[in-house]
């Protein structure tokens, strides 16, 4: 299979590049960055320039899977206008080129659990009413909406994923990392947002990559929805707590039951969808930390 992974570098990105590589694929990326930091077919882009054309009009692809965007809410929360650009924008230029050049490839878009909200009960199925907390959650179901647009009157074979709370190596960003880099200047004592017993659904990187595996071989793609979680419900109290002990540190932990804007209450997703594909995580929130641990202390 010859894949295009969009935002090849980041988190995501770059660990689907390295699955679907290992697993014997041919894989293209494009990215911002200059040269990639593995080997595989790369392009530098940039937006709005004529490359990122050039990528979809010059070869055939079996797959694309849209890892690129932002991800980052509280930057939505201040800049709504480039975050859309960044989650919308860019998507229907994408899906436009997909209709042109390629339109017998599946593709795969990363939306995000942030379309939900805050449910109003759990787990959260796929067909729940979202309400969205932020631009972010605001601007990914918007992009979905463009998704069911390009399947629905182009044809166009298209998977849309919510991942939950992904972690794992190479994540230099929220709550796992911004843990640690507080431990390395107070080790003593660790101060959280909220109150510890918000919830969240963790799945491992990998894991989540072996889910749109799985969608990319037997889903159905309609602008069918599939939640990307364990369906496991975590406090967060017990994930700070697993990870610091994973650090091998023992700092108080201390919350200051404020609320951060676009942040949900609690997170446990319904995932009997992506099992009926055969999926089933192998990745317990124990031992993801622990691998988390031993990568972040070596960064």
């Amino acid at each position: 299979m010859k894949l295009l992974i969009l935002g090849s570098e980041g988190f995501i990105g770059s660990h689907v590049a390295k699955y679907f590589l290992e697993a014997g694929n041919d894989v293209f990326g494009v990215d911002l960055f200059e040269q990639p930091a593995q080997s595989y077919t790369y392009r530098k882009v940039s937006r709005l320039s004529p490359e990122l054309d050039e990528v979809f009009s010059g070869q055939s692809f079996n797959a694309v899977i849209n890892a690129a965007g932002s991800g980052n809410v509280p930057y939505s929360m201040s800049h709504p206008l480039l975050d859309f650009e960044a989650n919308c924008l860019d998507v229907i230029r994408v899906l436009d080129m997909i209709r042109k050049y390629q339109p017998t490839a599946k593709y795969i878009h990363l939306s995000s659990a942030a379309v939900y909200g805050n449910p109003v009960s759990l787990p959260v199925t796929e067909d729940m009413a979202p309400g969205p907390l932020s631009p972010y959650g605001w601007h990914k179901l918007i992009s979905e909406n463009i998704c069911c647009e390009y399947a629905n009157l182009f044809g166009l074979q298209i998977g849309i994923v919510r991942p939950f709370s992904v972690y794992g190596p190479g994540l230099k960003k929220q709550l796992f990392w911004d843990i640690y880099q507080r431990l390395k200047l107070q080790p003593q004592l660790l101060e959280m947002f909220g109150k510890g017993d918000e919830s969240r659904d963790f799945i491992y990187i990998t894991d989540m990559v072996a889910a749109i595996d799985h969608i990319l071989k037997s889903g159905r793609l309609m602008a069918d929805v599939y939640n990307l979680a364990t369906g496991t419900e975590t406090t967060i109290y017990h994930a700070v707590e697993t990870f610091v002990g994973a650090l091998g540190l023992a700092p108080k932990i201390a919350f200051n039951n404020k609320t951060r804007e676009g942040d949900p209450k609690n997170w446990k997703a319904d995932i009997s969808k992506l099992a009926a594909l055969g999926f089933k995580p192998k990745t317990s929130l124990t031992e993801g930390l622990d691998y988390l641990s031993h990568w972040i202390k070596g960064y």
